[in-house]
């Protein structure tokens, strides 16, 4: 069984994963985590989910916050990547696992 801290951890995680504009920004950056340029702006975000800057910007805080996400200010753009493989691998799985269900 995990500790306490660890369940708490997992929940605070599971908890960003139950919002569909998290997710999709997620996804989003799944894609784009193993290729030649990992990290995506937030007007391709914002293209990508269909949802609003301002939406977009305080979801992607919201994940920055929780570590699952970095980001980098090049000009008057901001550009966003995944942190680590590890959540790479967990939408992997997870998605598979509904994939497979849906079949």
């Amino acid at each position: 069984m995990p500790s306490a801290n660890e369940q708490a951890a997992l929940s605070r995680l599971f908890a960003l994963f139950s919002n569909p504009t998290r997710l999709n920004l997620l996804v989003a950056l799944r894609s784009a985590f193993r290729s030649e340029q990992p990290e995506l702006c937030v007007c391709d975000l914002e293209a990508i989910t269909g949802a609003s800057q301002s939406l977009v910007s305080h979801q992607l805080g919201a994940l920055r916050e929780a570590g699952l996400v970095t980001s980098r200010r090049a000009g008057r753009l901001v550009y966003y990547r995944m942190t680590a493989a590890a959540i790479a691998t967990l939408l992997d799985d997870a998605l598979l696992a509904v994939r497979r269900e849906a079949a």
